[in-house]
């Protein structure tokens, strides 16, 4: 075979053949890798002949007229067209005509729509569905203008489930959040960066990795605000997940027996997304396939199972239909608290209030992939490529988008998540948010350095996001951490959609860069879920834990050498007074760091709740699984009162006085 062939195949699929990791080499994609990855698009490339076919498929894709046309209220659309008035249908049902001006080669230049939406474009019979964005997203400068305010504004960020009040079941819920927001904004804060909250497994209560979702559109049900149980508590105080999911689960069903009838869940049920009632269906099948011995996952069902739109599917549902009716019901319970969480932050004075978490991917096995196949990718998962911090790469076993497939869907699957994240919160942050210009895949069955980068359809989809924020009044986070491709990070800019700034990672060789310097079109924070916290950092919590679990990074002596750099830079800014703080001194450099972040340049900064508590363990340790107790820590106190004691809400205030003083 000639790889000629293949590899201008792999080009023309998005494919690159190769790429450079973080110390400037160059690697090139094995003919093998790529042969596998033009499989998982659905682009068969095991022969020559083979190759030339799936290049003429996509030659004739890339000559159709696309199911979506993505403009901005910026630009003037070019359409082939023969001729003649052009009607413009607006998405609240406005209509206009324009007459198109005639450019040759078939081609006719339309005045551009002024109005953002998704509306039609009728060439004669023939309509076209065209997405128009806004000049730039929905920012945080506009959030407050919508308030009557102006300036800059802080936040914090928690992970929901580590959120406690009383009866709740053992994990954290979308009540224990309406608590917190309320302090929270009591105390001056105008945002609430969650961690996700997507649909995981009813069936499944171990599978509890919020980034490993089975569907990003659903909700995760055990977050509904209802009592329950307390479970046994465990000797290290940490969240049993195989316990506490199947006690909230029971006290859904308990509720569902009592609301069965209520009026606003029956009108929930005929008004659903056709996303939420899939999910319905999907969970109600995999709980009849295990009770009849057979797996969760859909990839091993009968074939006709394995498709939603088949008529066994629909009978299966049919036969299924209390306990279908019952995961809506979650669904509603679910969203209903969510809605409340954000209504409570508007009612505390928040500009923003939440903002939702995407995971950059959902599990192959779950929901989404089972409902919507030709949109997500088969055969490959994806990761990143092997970098300073993991020399093998990562492999993160999920699916995402196929770029063919969303093409010729219309965005559909984009579209609808970005919706059903943004329309219950005040925005969105999405994770590892250069998937919307490419991503690492990886073959199924080989190591994360087998991968290559998939190229994505970054305007369109760039687009997209600009739109459902305009739509929807939320701001986006695009997480921005990593090997970033070129321009990107200026393009996000131009769109009005922030960036992150990370103090653990904005530095000049040894010296840590003051905040006041550090970009301003991003949302600077502290530290991530996946870092170690201030005073764990500081102490040197997670050296400790990387010695235990045998993973690469800095020793104690670096890290005393890197203590006295970030003291130089507080003292810079201003933060930091006198001698430097022991190691041991967590309230102290949490104090310090709470007024440097507060310095930062950008229009919100994010302190993390254990940055605000002077918590030394972080959420998660980055490859590892049970090693860790990744997703399972809880606050130490109630969330509607944790904000209130006197050393947390001294450094909140000082945090809140300094945002102030710079605005």
């Amino acid at each position: 075979m000639n790889d000629a062939t293949l590899y201008h195949l792999a080009e023309c699929a998005g494919l690159s053949r190769t790429w450079h990791d973080v110390f400037g080499t160059g690697h090139d994609v094995t003919p093998d890798t790529l042969r596998a990855l033009l499989t998982a698009l659905g682009l068969p490339a095991a022969s020559e002949s083979a190759c030339h076919d799936a290049v003429a498929v996509l030659e004739a894709e890339t000559r159709r007229l696309p199911k979506l046309l993505t403009t901005s209220v910026d630009a003037d659309i070019v359409l082939e067209y023969a001729g003649g008035v052009v009607r413009v249908v607006l998405d609240d049902g406005t209509a206009y005509e324009s007459n198109p001006h005639d450019i040759g080669d078939g081609k006719v230049r339309i005045e551009r729509i002024a109005r953002p939406g998704y509306h039609q474009i009728y060439l004669g019979e023939r309509a076209i569905d065209v997405a128009v964005a806004p000049s730039r997203a929905f920012t945080v400068q506009d959030a407050l203008h919508c308030r009557g305010r102006s300036g800059k504004v802080w936040g914090l960020a928690a992970q929901v489930y580590g959120l406690v009040r009383k009866n709740d079941g053992g994990i954290g819920d979308f009540a224990a959040l309406a608590s917190f927001v309320r302090s929270a904004g009591g105390h001056g804060a105008d945002a609430v960066a969650i961690s996700p909250i997507h649909a995981l497994y009813a069936s499944e209560p171990g599978h509890y990795g919020p980034y490993g979702p089975s569907s990003r559109i659903a909700l995760n049900p055990v977050y509904a605000g209802v009592d329950c149980a307390e479970p046994p508590l465990t000797a290290d105080g940490l969240i049993d997940w195989r316990v506490s999911a199947p006690l909230r689960y029971a006290a859904l069903r308990a509720a569902f027996a009592h609301d069965r009838n209520n009026p606003d869940f029956a009108t929930f049920q005929t008004t659903a997304p056709r996303a939420i009632r899939l999910h319905a269906w999907f969970e109600a099948i995999v709980t009849h396939q295990l009770a009849i011995g057979a797996g969760r996952d859909w990839r091993s069902w009968p074939a006709v199972l394995r498709d939603p739109t088949t008529l066994e599917v629909t009978s299966l549902v049919a036969e299924c239909h209390e306990d279908v009716a019952f995961h809506l019901y979650a669904q509603w319970r679910a969203s209903t608290s969510l809605k409340a969480a954000q209504r409570a932050a508007i009612d505390a004075d928040m500009a923003i209030g939440l903002i939702a978490d995407l995971a950059v991917g959902a599990d192959p096995a779950g929901s989404d992939a089972w409902s919507r196949p030709s949109e997500v990718l088969r055969g490959a998962s994806v990761g990143a490529p092997p970098d300073e911090f993991n020399r093998r790469g990562q492999n993160w076993g999920l699916t995402a988008f196929s770029p063919r497939g969303l093409r010729q869907s219309g965005f559909s699957a984009l579209r609808d998540m970005l919706a059903a994240a943004l329309e219950p919160a005040g925005g969105v942050r999405i994770d590892h948010a250069m998937g919307l210009s490419r991503l690492w895949i990886i073959p199924d069955g080989g190591e994360a350095k087998d991968g290559c980068y998939l190229r994505y359809p970054f305007d369109d989809m760039r687009r997209i996001v600009m739109l459902e924020s305009f739509r929807h009044q939320g701001i986006v986070v695009a997480e921005d951490l990593g090997t970033v491709p070129h321009g990107f990070r200026d393009s996000l800019a131009a769109s009005g959609l922030a960036g992150m700034s990370i103090l653990w990672f904005e530095r000049d060789g040894d010296r840590f860069i003051p905040p006041s310097a550090w970009r301003a079109d991003t949302a600077a924070l502290t530290t991530t879920h996946d870092l170690p916290t201030i005073a764990g950092w500081w102490r040197g919590t997670d050296i400790g834990w990387r010695d235990r679990l045998g993973l690469a990074g800095e020793d104690a002596g670096k890290r005393a050498h890197d203590r006295e750099c970030l003291w130089s830079a507080c003292l810079e800014s201003g933060a930091g007074q006198g001698a430097m703080p022991a190691p041991e001194a967590g309230d102290a450099i949490a104090d310090t760091l709470a007024v440097h972040i507060a310095t930062a340049a950008s229009d919100l900064v994010i302190l993390p709740i254990e940055d605000a508590l002077a918590l030394d363990e972080q959420p998660n340790i980055p490859g590892t699984i049970d090693e860790h107790p990744n997703w399972r820590r809880r606050l130490p106190s109630e969330a509607a009162s944790i904000l209130d004691q006197s050393k947390v809400a001294m450094r909140l205030a000082a945090l809140d006085r300094r945002r102030k003083q710079i605005c």
